[in-house]
C-alpha cells in the first residue's frame, strides 16, 4: 500500500534540468483533514479519489474525481473531501511563483480555472501511479528530472482534456455517441436511451461516460455547447439569441445565466475581450478552452500560510 510523503525538489541536483522544476512533491492516499490557507507557490492538486468542496473567492464549487484543484498567490481557498468523514486520494505539485507568467500562456489563469475535470483519465492515473513510483527513490540520480517531466505531462494531458484511446468497447461506443453530441448540439439528451443503444444499463452507461471523460454525461453536454458559444462568439458576427438556439438553448435568458455562471463573465464581455476582427487579423485566432474555464474572485484574507495539503 502506498503511502504518504511531502518532498521538497528545489534543493535536488537536475541532470538535464527544464524551466518548470518542480519544488514540491506530495501524495495523500487518504487525506481526511480541511486546509484553509494562501498559497506561496503555484500548486496543482490531482484528486484521484474521492469527493469534496472547494471555496474560492466568493463562489463554492463541487470537487468530483478525478479533477484538478489550484492554487495561485495571493487567492486565500479552503477545501477538503465531503461529506464530513470523507477522504479523498490526492497527489500535488507546486512550482516557484516566478513561473506565474509561463502558465498564464498557457491558458491556466487563477481567476478563470480553480478547478477542472480530468477528461484524460487512464493516461493521468498511469502518470500519476509512474511519479509516485520514482518519488520513492526521489534522491536517486535523475529521478528529479524524470519527476519534472512527468509532472509537466500531467499538466499537460490535464489542460489538454482529450480522452484517452479506447482500451475497451465501451469506450469506442461511447465516443461515438460524444461526436454525436458535438455534431448535433440541440439533441435531446435521453440517458436511458442512450444505454440502450450501447448495450448497457443506464447506470452502467453513466458509470462509463463519467470514467471516460471525467463529467457526469449532462454536464458534459452543456460543456460541448458552451465550447461552440465560445467559438460563435468570437468568430461570428451572429447576436446572443441566435447563438443560444444554435447551441442548444431555446432560453436566451437561461443560456446567458449559464454562460456566465461557467465561463465567468457575461457573453457580451466575453466577445468583447477576445474577439478577433477579420479586417485587422488575416489569421483569425478563435479564443477556446477544452473545458469551459470557470471563474473566482481573489480572497482578500490575509496572512499566509505554507501549502500542507
Amino acid at each position: 500500500m502506498r503511502k504518504f510523503f511531502h518532498h521538497h525538489l528545489d534543493g535536488l541536483p537536475r541532470v538535464m534540468p527544464i524551466r518548470q522544476r518542480v519544488d514540491r512533491l506530495g501524495y495523500l492516499p487518504n487525506k481526511t483533514n480541511w486546509m484553509r490557507y494562501e498559497s506561496t507557490r503555484i500548486v496543482f492538486c490531482f484528486i484521484l479519489r474521492g469527493n469534496g468542496r472547494l471555496h474560492c473567492g466568493n463562489r463554492w464549487y463541487d470537487i468530483e474525481a478525478p479533477c484538478i484543484l489550484t492554487h495561485w498567490p495571493g487567492v486565500f481557498e479552503k477545501y477538503g473531501p465531503a461529506p464530513e468523514g470523507a477522504a479523498w486520494e490526492e497527489l500535488f505539485m507546486g512550482y516557484d511563483l516566478s513561473l506565474t507568467p509561463m502558465f498564464d500562456s498557457w491558458g491556466i489563469r487563477p481567476a478563470q480555472k480553480p478547478v477542472w475535470p480530468i477528461a484524460s483519465v487512464h493516461t493521468v492515473r498511469r502518470l500519476a501511479d509512474e511519479l509516485i513510483d520514482y518519488a520513492q527513490n526521489i534522491e536517486e540520480r535523475g529521478v528529479a528530472d524524470r519527476i519534472d517531466r512527468i509532472c509537466q505531462r500531467l499538466i499537460l494531458e490535464s489542460v489538454l482534456g482529450q480522452p484517452a484511446r479506447p482500451e475497451t468497447a465501451y469506450d469506442a461506443v461511447l465516443d461515438r455517441v460524444r461526436d454525436r453530441l458535438q455534431v448535433n448540439l440541440s439533441l435531446a439528451l435521453d440517458t436511458a436511451a442512450l444505454a440502450r443503444e450501447c448495450g448497457m444499463a443506464e447506470v452502467t452507461f453513466r458509470r462509463y461516460w463519467k470514467r471516460r471523460f471525467g463529467l457526469p454525461i449532462k454536464h458534459d453536454q452543456i460543456n460541448i455547447r458552451m465550447q461552440e458559444a465560445c467559438r460563435l462568439l468570437v468568430n461570428t458576427k451572429q447576436e446572443i439569441k441566435e447563438i443560444a438556439e444554435q447551441t442548444g438553448f431555446q432560453d436566451a435568458r437561461y443560456f446567458s445565466h449559464r454562460f456566465s455562471t461557467l465561463i465567468g463573465m457575461p457573453a457580451t464581455e466575453y466577445r468583447h475581450r477576445f474577439i478577433r476582427r477579420v479586417d485587422k487579423s488575416p489569421s483569425l485566432t478563435v479564443a477556446r478552452a477544452s473545458s469551459p474555464a470557470r471563474r473566482a474572485g481573489r480572497g482578500r484574507r490575509k496572512g499566509r500560510l505554507q501549502h500542507g495539503c
